[in-house]
């Protein structure tokens, strides 16, 4: 009898300790990581404000890439949802939820989550610093929880680090190596929108225009010629076009870009002949932004068509990666400027 109550007494020795050496452990845990990248603010801040590029910075994809996952809420910015199921111990089930998003001298993008962790206050905070210098911006991720109480949490809080901890240098390695790929295009000034394009009849005339910057005056003269070949078709049948001229990208190439020059018109039964042709423009979703400036500037890095790739892999959107099927509404002079003004288009897959 005396060996039992000795082995009991023993048991809530060891409990008290084990309750008291808890209530000296930290009520709360900090993780944090970090990763430089090269991008613009603007780039690095839209790929993470929201789960359109979810995979990128997800610090449980590498466990279970096959994880159920269901968005809704707004597609970026405060109020988009995350819920997410996995069958993996160390991702549980849950949500995640953006609850706070700017950007001004600094990023912040913060979300709460909701899981079967220990601790309440759970946060998966994403905070953008630019050095002043270099441009380049400091990437920190830190997770946040509070335990309160609950000497449990406050014991499992002595391994998050070495948990969580890994689990975020890997997203952040994962998510820098994925930025590496984006076109390095300060977007953050200009105006794009995403627009539905009804497609329109056209004839045209293609042709290898030389990649410019090496060879400008050889490559407007080009163009030019083959728009003259259309204006000249389109007099002789007296046809009137519907719409500013268009230039439709067929293939970008490093010395020659294979262009149709072309002019909308209303009928898509016209007898051709010669070089010139009838067709269609893209119809769908695209990318538009309004140039002023050189029409030979469009296509150089770091323009306007790169710019609308950038905004489209940043927002989590996919276009033709050969170029295919973008086109630049060419729609007079810039009243202010006198600079040509270019509406540009890229279409997108998704």
């Amino acid at each position: 009898m005396l060996r039992i109550v000795e082995i009991i007494l023993a048991v809530i020795l060891a409990a008290l300790f084990f309750v008291v050496l808890g209530l000296f452990l930290g009520k709360d845990a900090r993780i944090t990581r970090s990763v430089e990248v090269g991008n613009p603010m603007a780039q690095v801040y839209d790929s993470l404000n929201g789960f359109h590029n979810l995979n990128q910075w997800n610090p449980w994809q590498h466990i279970d890439p096959n994880m159920r996952k269901e968005i809704s809420g707004e597609p970026y910015g405060v109020g988009a949802r995350l819920d997410f199921q996995s069958m993996e111990k160390r991702v549980g089930s849950g949500s995640l939820i953006l609850t706070q998003s700017g950007l001004e001298e600094e990023g912040v993008v913060r979300y709460t989550v909701e899981n079967d962790w220990f601790g309440t206050n759970k946060e998966l905070v994403f905070r953008l610093k630019q050095d002043p210098k270099t441009r380049a911006v400091s990437v920190i991720a830190q997770f946040n929880v509070e335990y309160g109480w609950n000497v449990l949490g406050r014991y499992a809080g002595l391994y998050l680090d070495g948990r969580i901890g890994e689990d975020l240098e890997i997203a952040l390695a994962r998510f820098a190596t994925n930025m590496s790929m984006v076109p390095m295009v300060d977007y953050s000034q200009m105006v794009i929108e995403e627009v539905d394009l009804p497609g329109h009849n056209v004839l045209y005339v293609g042709g290898g225009i030389p990649a410019a910057p090496r060879k400008w005056d050889e490559a407007q003269v080009a163009m030019d010629g083959a728009w003259k070949q259309v204006e000249d078709f389109m007099k002789a049948n007296n046809i009137t076009p519907v719409g500013p001229k268009t230039r439709i990208v067929n293939v970008l190439g490093e010395e020659f870009n294979d262009f149709s020059m072309a002019y909308p018109v209303e009928s898509d039964s016209i007898a051709v002949k010669n070089n010139v042709r009838i067709g269609k423009t893209y119809a769908g979703k695209a990318l538009k932004l309004q140039f002023v400036g050189d029409r030979l500037a469009i296509g150089v890095p770091r323009g306007p068509r790169e710019a609308l790739k950038a905004w489209a892999m940043t927002h989590g959107r996919v276009y033709p990666w050969d170029g295919s099927g973008q086109y630049d509404e060419w729609i007079g002079d810039d009243p202010v400027t006198g600079y040509p003004l270019t509406n540009v288009y890229l279409p997108l897959i998704k």
